[in-house]
């Protein structure tokens, strides 16, 4: 019944004549139906304003409606992952596998059927490329290689099959812009030169006229301008994502930290704080909370914050390690220097931080010198 609640949201909509120019754009594209892109760009709606079991539902009517298009199961993998992402944790892996596998197979069983093989593509290049970056997030570099390059196959399979299809121009830019300024940093990898403004040009193409991941194009702007140094410009496009999804976590939480990059110490607070009141459970905002606070001399705050976030579970090595690192900071910058002694050794003793080295060895050499004594 929910799902049939879902399918009739979208349905008045579904005459040819009524339908907003993109998804007519994106059924041309991609020689679909028109209605199901349509059908499509709300489910991501819904997954990009955080409604993840109505996405759920809806994108089970949709299936139901056009069989075989795979969308029940990949919306499961985006569902999982954008859980996970929020936390930047494996909280779910399981369950993230599990849906992977099941899209996997309903993609392959939707193949042994001729047609729709640019959409069949563009689904398995998504299917694989969350799997690369999920495998690297947990150290697999060589397995997260090989399935990159396996989605990139699968994206030049829907290029083949839809050479017209705008949304593929994001991959582009992301790959002219990062190979760019990751190349131009270290001087061991082989020149590429600069196209930059290019993959500029290029996410803002999609971001103007993509058929279903503008607000990605959009995310991907920002962190391209902060990588730039240009902070500003890129605090614009997380406005413009927080407009139109207010409660989009993973997109509050970038908001958060480019402004404690800008030193804009209040505007990020208010961020963490709409983070809380859309998911009070969430917990690597207490992280992100903390650092503020910390940075505006907010110390007690900022230690009872990076306290609740160290005391959260599924937190990997490295999070953990920083919690204690950022603890320590706060102790020390409360003039307490034995309980920040403490917390930088645990940061040591977790993976060798080497911040909290430094600090060691600072708090060592003013002890040496009677500045201190703990």
């Amino acid at each position: 019944m929910t799902a049939l609640l879902a399918a009739l949201a979208w349905a008045p909509c579904l005459a040819a004549d009524a339908l907003p120019q993109p998804a007519l754009d994106g059924g041309k594209q991609l020689g679909l139906d028109p209605r199901f892109v349509y059908g499509v760009q709300q489910g991501l709606e819904m997954l990009y304003l955080r409604r993840y079991e109505g996405a759920r539902d809806h994108f089970a009517a949709l299936e139901a409606e056009w069989p075989g298009t795979a969308m029940r199961s990949v919306a499961d993998v985006l569902v999982w992952q954008a859980l996970m992402m929020e936390n930047f944790d494996f909280r779910y892996d399981k369950q993230y596998w599990t849906a992977s596998k099941m899209a996997r197979a309903d993609l392959d069983a939707a193949r042994a059927t001729p047609g729709n093989d640019a959409w069949e593509a563009l689904l398995y290049a998504t299917v694989l490329g969350i799997e690369s970056i999920h495998t690297m997030r947990q150290g697999g570099y060589v397995s997260a290689l090989k399935l990159a390059f396996q989605a990139m196959d699968e994206i030049e399979g829907c290029r083949a099959a839809a050479p017209g299809f705008v949304d593929l121009t994001l991959a582009d830019g992301l790959y002219n812009y990062w190979r760019s300024a990751v190349t131009m940093h270290n001087k061991m990898l082989p020149d590429f030169g600069d196209h930059r403004q290019q993959g500029l040009a290029q996410m803002q193409a999609v971001e103007a006229t993509g058929v279903f991941v503008r607000p990605m194009a959009t995310l991907s702007l920002a962190f391209s301008y902060w990588e730039s140094g240009e902070l500003s410009k890129a605090a614009t496009y997380t406005a413009k994502n927080r407009a139109a999804y207010p409660d989009n976590v993973i997109n509050n939480l970038v908001s958060g930290m480019l402004f404690t990059s800008m030193r804009r110490y209040d505007d990020a607070i208010v961020q963490c704080d709409r983070v809380l009141a859309v998911d009070p459970k969430n917990t690597r905002v207490h992280y992100w909370r903390g650092l503020a606070l910390l940075k505006s001399n907010r110390v007690p705050e900022a230690k009872t914050e990076l306290q609740t976030y160290l005391a959260a579970p599924h937190l990997e090595l490295d999070q953990r390690s920083y919690g204690h690192y950022r603890l320590g900071q706060a102790h020390e910058r409360a003039k307490e220097w034995t309980q920040a002694m403490e917390q930088y050794r645990l940061a040591v003793k977790l993976d060798g931080h080497k911040g909290a080295k430094a600090a060691i060895d600072d708090l060592e050499e003013k002890k040496k010198a009677g500045a201190i004594t703990y």
